[in-house]
């Protein structure tokens, strides 16, 4: 009997790939395009929706949509505003996909009696023992377990990535050869829902009073070298745009929400060799490790580390001194190509 699977469809060329597959392999497929936030989600607007139905039709399986807009305003646009405000510099995408992709999302295919939910993540998913593991996509250059290192553990067991074995020029090649792709469409952007990558702007709108959060561009030394309009303009690392001078190349060092302050310095300011996190997530135990390396963020290095872990917090040491640890982003702990867990860098301390 085959088993029925739902995939997420959001009218690119990975997820109608993904639905490919699994229908070749024999799965009894459903798709589902989820609609997340009104107008400025690029995931979810009209010629994606249209993408999406055109491909079921082909591919002969029904599709349905599943507004979980005000879910997905609540739990991940809002967190992300927040989070701004709050002088971090959040990664919406892991949130989205622990709370809505694997999380509401995978609660609603249940319960219409779908035994698996598949996405068209470039991931490999492994049993090992009585663990499902979450491994690094065989094509070194595409592989985004990174984003899903939030992910609850007892999800594991019910999910199915197609493009695991895939390369994306493979991927794009199938879709050539089988006219998957009614209309060419760009790569989706990191955050779907703020236009052309402006967060600043998108948060101004959403603020009733901007001011408010004006303040002081200072260096690390404690002078004072300009002032700016709003520290959620910048993160961690920035060196473009600060509207200062200095007889050196400056980076943001770190930002003061509650004194308003934007903290720059030169590049060695910006290198540390241990950090700490919070909301620690495993799928394996990870004091059962000794070679574990941290990615933090997604086009990051891995590094080596060890963990001092205290509860779902941790202090990370690093063995090697890395710069641009941004408070409110991901990291991601790994043993060789598996995921061992991941955890939201914390401002400091614990």
């Amino acid at each position: 009997m085959k088993k029925r699977i739902a995939i997420g469809l959001s009218g690119g060329i990975d997820s109608s790939v993904a639905a490919y597959l699994l229908k070749a392999q024999g799965w009894d497929v459903v798709g589902f395009t989820l609609k997340f936030y009104p107008q400025e989600n690029r995931c979810c607007d009209l010629e994606s929706l249209h993408q999406a139905q055109r491909l079921c039709h082909k591919l002969g399986i029904p599709h349905y949509v599943i507004d979980t807009s005000d879910f997905f305003k609540k739990e991940v646009v809002d967190y992300f505003i927040e989070s701004y405000l709050q002088g971090l510099t959040p990664n919406p995408c892991a949130y989205c996909n622990r709370l809505v992709k694997f999380g509401k999302f995978l609660e609603k295919v249940k319960a219409v009696d779908v035994d698996y939910l598949a996405t068209g993540h470039y991931a490999r998913l492994l049993k090992t023992g009585e663990n499902f593991v979450i491994k690094k996509n065989k094509d070194s250059k595409k592989t985004q377990e990174y984003f899903l290192s939030l992910l609850e553990p007892k999800v594991l067991k019910s999910l199915v990535f197609p493009l695991a074995d895939y390369a994306k020029a493979d991927v794009k090649k199938i879709a050539e050869d089988n006219d998957l792709i009614f209309k060419p469409r760009p790569e989706s952007q990191d955050v779907c829902f703020v236009k052309n990558g402006d967060y600043a702007e998108f948060i101004k709108k959403r603020v009733s009073e901007p001011k408010k959060y004006w303040g002081k561009i200072k260096h690390v030394n404690g002078e004072i070298l300009g002032k700016h309009k709003g520290f959620y303009n910048y993160t961690y690392g920035q060196r473009t745009g600060l509207g200062i001078s200095w007889h050196k190349p400056l980076y943001v060092n770190s930002i003061d929400a509650k004194h308003k302050d934007v903290v720059v310095g030169e590049k060695e300011s910006l290198l540390k060799d241990s950090f700490s996190v919070h909301s620690l997530n495993q799928f394996l135990k990870i004091d059962e490790y000794d070679d574990i390396e941290v990615k933090v963020r997604y086009n990051s290095a891995s590094f080596g580390c060890t963990l001092n872990l205290r509860g779902d917090k941790a202090i990370v040491s690093l063995k090697t001194k890395i710069d641009s640890i941004t408070p409110g982003q991901v990291a991601a702990f790994y043993n060789g190509d598996t995921l061992l867990g991941g955890a939201i860098i914390a401002k400091q301390g614990l």
